[in-house]
C-alpha cells in the first residue's frame, strides 16, 4: 500500500524508535510485506525464518528485533517487538486507508438509542432501543445491536456481528417438550473490545453476558448468555462457548474451541485449536485435547495410544 511520503525519523519518533541521523530524512512511501515490497516501502521482520526474505527485499527500511544480524541493503531499525510496532505505524495510517466517519443514513437507529456523537455506524446497522454505544466506537455494516445492549468506548464491532440476541433458553417438562425461557438480560461490553464479522453473543436470561476490557474475538465465534469472560483474552475464529461459563484474564483460546456451559476457565489459560473443554481450568494451564487434557498429559496419552495400534 501506498501513502503520503514520511521521513523515516517521524516515523519513529512516536514509536520511541530509534532513527540513526544519516537515515532520518529518507522517505517512506508504503507498507508491504517482504517478498512484495519495492523501494520506499517499510516492512518488519519478528521471525527469523523469514531472514532470507529480508535479505533479498527491495524494501526502503524493516523493523527488526534489537540484536538481529542480516545482510540486507535496506535501512535496519531495530526494537523491542517489531510486529507491535508495525501494527502501532499501521494504526497511525489506518485513517489514509479505511476511512471511517459519522453514522450511515441506510443505518436504522432508535430515537431511543443513545450514541456517542464520535461512534460511527455503518451502512445497514441495525441499532435498536435502550442501546449505549461509547465514545470512538465503530459499528460495521449490517451489524444488530439489539435492545438493552451497552457498548463501551473504543469499541470494534465488525460486519454481520449480531450483540443482544435472545440466549438459548428452553425447559423440558414430564412429556419431554421444550419450553423457552424468557431471555430478559442484557449483553455489556468493556471499552477497547474488539468483536470480528458474524460473531454473536446472546444476551443473558437474567443479568448480563459480560465482554470485559481490550478482549478480542474473531469472526463467527458464539458466545452464550449469561457468559461473562475477562478482560484482553484472544478468541479465535469458530470458537463457542455455553451459556453461564466464566473465562479470567489474559487467556488465549485457539479456533474452533468449544467450552460446555457452566465452568470456570481460570486466568493466563491457554487452549489449544479444536480442543473440547469439558472440566473447570485452574489459572495458568495449558490445554489440548478432546476432552481437553493439560497439554502434557494429552501428549503422553496420545503417544500410548499411537503404541497400542501397533
Amino acid at each position: 500500500m501506498t501513502h503520503d511520503a514520511i521521513t523515516l525519523g517521524k516515523i519513529c519518533a512516536p514509536l520511541e524508535l530509534h532513527c540513526p541521523q544519516e537515515y532520518a530524512t529518507t522517505k517512506i512511501t508504503g507498507v508491504a510485506t517482504l517478498e512484495e515490497a519495492t523501494a520506499g516501502d517499510l516492512c518488519f521482520l519478528s521471525n527469523m525464518k523469514y531472514a532470507a526474505q529480508a535479505e533479498k527485499t527491495a524494501a526502503s527500511a524493516i523493523f527488526v528485533k534489537t540484536g538481529t544480524v542480516i545482510h540486507s541493503e535496506a535501512i535496519l531499525i531495530e526494537c523491542d517487538d517489531p510486529y507491535l510496532r508495525f501494527a502501532l505505524h499501521l494504526r497511525g495510517l489506518e485513517a489514509q486507508f479505511n476511512p471511517r466517519s459519522g453514522q450511515s443514513s441506510s443505518a436504522i437507529i432508535a430515537p431511543e438509542a443513545k450514541i456517542d456523537p464520535t461512534a460511527i455506524i455503518s451502512s445497514a446497522a441495525v441499532i435498536e432501543a435502550d442501546v449505549e454505544i461509547g465514545p470512538h466506537t465503530f459499528i460495521g455494516a449490517g451489524a444488530k445491536i439489539l435492545k438493552g445492549s451497552k457498548i463501551g468506548a473504543h469499541v470494534n464491532i465488525e460486519a454481520g456481528v449480531v450483540i443482544g440476541s435472545e440466549g438459548f433458553g428452553f425447559a423440558p417438562d414430564a412429556a419431554g417438550k421444550y419450553h423457552r425461557i424468557p431471555q430478559l438480560g442484557n449483553v455489556v461490553i468493556e471499552d477497547h473490545v474488539s468483536i470480528g464479522a458474524n460473531t454473536t453473543v446472546d444476551r443473558a436470561a437474567l443479568g448480563s453476558t459480560r465482554i470485559g476490557e481490550g478482549t478480542k474475538i474473531d469472526n463467527l465465534c458464539m458466545i452464550a448468555h449469561n457468559v461473562v469472560i475477562g478482560k484482553h483474552n484472544v478468541i479465535a475464529a469458530q470458537s463457542g462457548v455455553a451459556g453461564s461459563t466464566t473465562i479470567g484474564n489474559h487467556c488465549m483460546i485457539g479456533g474452533q474451541v468449544g467450552i460446555i456451559g457452566h465452568l470456570s476457565i481460570g486466568d493466563n489459560v491457554k487452549i489449544y485449536a479444536q480442543s473440547g473443554v469439558m472440566n473447570d481450568v485452574p489459572s495458568n494451564k495449558t490445554i489440548f485435547g478432546s476432552p481437553a487434557l493439560e497439554h502434557r498429559h494429552f501428549l503422553k496419552s496420545f503417544a500410548a495410544f499411537k503404541r497400542q495400534g501397533k
